[in-house]
């Protein structure tokens, strides 16, 4: 079996179509899709302001995030009108 895109998720829903915030990215696409540096979302992670996953192995870590979290940690960045 191939997974794709249109690989069907266990309910039965392409992948094509999972909503934007329920996919999991690696801090390294959060950073060139959203712009915040990498450092800060590291360090977010490690201070576990930022909810992640630890997909790796061993002493070799490689961290998933969920968009939501992100989102949701990336508003509170914000200054001014709250």
């Amino acid at each position: 079996m191939t997974l794709n895109s249109q690989t069907a998720r266990p309910d039965g829903v392409p992948a094509a179509y999972i909503e934007a915030e329920d996919r999991m990215l690696t801090p390294q696409a959060l950073w060139k899709r959203y712009g915040l540096p990498r450092d800060l979302i590291y360090e977010a992670i490690h201070t576990e302001d930022l909810p992640a996953y630890n997909a790796g192995r061993g002493d070799k870590p490689r961290f998933l995030v969920a968009v939501s979290d992100f989102l949701t940690w990336r508003e509170t960045l914000r200054v001014g009108n709250k």
